[in-house]
């Protein structure tokens, strides 16, 4: 069973998410990748493994100018 952590960075605004089969334990201080550690738990979900949604190619582009 899979179960994913996110927890938020209050320097940043950086979403973290930690997914995971084992349980972290309260404890847990993640560090954000901008070297804060003020990050603050924002949630957990129980379930399978996430499940990634992508949006099909020909809704987006990427790196395209509309005054070009």
């Amino acid at each position: 069973m899979w179960t994913k952590y996110d927890y938020v960075c209050s320097d940043c605004d950086a979403l973290i998410e930690i997914t995971t089969l084992e349980k972290i334990p309260e404890c847990f201080e993640p560090e954000c990748s901008c070297g804060s550690a003020n990050v603050n738990w924002i949630g957990m979900y129980d379930g399978n493994a996430p499940v990634i949604k992508v949006t099909p190619s020909n809704l987006v582009k990427i790196n395209s100018n509309p005054y070009n």
